[in-house]
């Protein structure tokens, strides 16, 4: 089946979206574009397309990456088509539905997209959504007091040291020898991790979420989302692919897993007239 080129355009110019509105942004999100999807996901599968699961839930465009990590059918769609292409699919669904809105919201906010509410948000660092009705701003409450950025109960504000937030990155994102710091997914941008990029199988070669400010692509592979694989490892920073899924046969470099009608099971037992159940 042939996919019409404007239709590439326009789902790639969507998923360049979802990159700019990337969670782990090194500033918090004060814009987003949220609404409710209810939509039955679909991927290709052994040469045809394969209802996944229905997707019935209030997303926004930032939270995309994290999503298709919970979801079930996004889970399933990665599984047979890759994460660019479920992205790519859950960022038309959000376009499309019904009730889409842009949003803004305040200092020290958190999107959290609700059922008729798709702009709404959570206050972070102890702080508290106002008013409580239709709230608009994030606010430390007497007899809260602000200290290094964050609201809380405190006797006393310490000075002459650096809160978490202040330390200069050189400190503050070091690593022992051999680890490499990277984001972590879900998580804020100032929330890291010390990784072993040489054979971790999610970050595999670097950091599957860069710290770099600048960087909207990872410098790391995930070797788990590649198309078409059943059994992978990360050796010296790089993905080797050990067993393909049915349908699917390994290249020559055991670097990908190419789609063959000759080894998929389901048109293979098409032409005897059976019905293939995969275990």
């Amino acid at each position: 089946m042939r996919v019409p080129i404007f239709r590439c355009a326009v789902l790639s110019s969507l998923v360049s979206l979802v990159a700019a509105f990337n969670p782990f942004s090194p500033r918090d999100i004060d814009n987003d574009v949220c609404g409710e999807i209810n939509e039955v996901l679909y991927a290709p599968s052994y040469g045809r397309s394969v209802s996944c699961g229905t997707i019935n839930a209030c997303i926004c465009l930032s939270t995309i990456p994290t999503f298709i990590l919970t979801n079930s059918a996004a889970i399933t769609g990665t599984a047979l088509a890759g994460k660019d292409y479920v992205t790519s699919e859950i960022t038309t669904m959000l376009y499309r539905c019904g009730n889409l809105k842009q949003c803004t919201y305040p200092p020290r906010s958190v999107p959290q997209c609700q059922y008729n509410n798709p702009c709404s948000f959570t206050c972070k660092d102890g702080y508290t959504p106002s008013p409580s009705n239709h709230p608009t701003q994030c606010v430390c409450k007497s007899p809260y007091k602000v200290c290094n950025g964050i609201c809380g109960n405190y006797g006393a504000c310490p000075t002459g040291s650096y809160s978490k937030r202040d330390v200069p990155n050189a400190k503050r994102r070091s690593c022992p020898t051999g680890l490499k710091p990277c984001g972590i997914l879900g998580r804020s941008a100032k929330s890291w991790e010390c990784i072993d990029t040489q054979s971790d199988l999610e970050s595999c070669g670097g950091c599957a979420v860069p710290l770099l400010q600048g960087l909207s692509n990872p410098d790391g592979e995930d070797c788990t989302a590649i198309t078409g694989v059943s059994d992978v490892s990360c050796v010296s920073g790089q993905c080797n692919i050990h067993r393909c899924m049915p349908g699917y046969k390994l290249d020559a470099l055991s670097k990908s897993c190419v789609y063959s009608e000759d080894e998929d099971p389901a048109l293979l037992a098409a032409q005897y007239g059976l019905d293939y159940l995969s275990l």
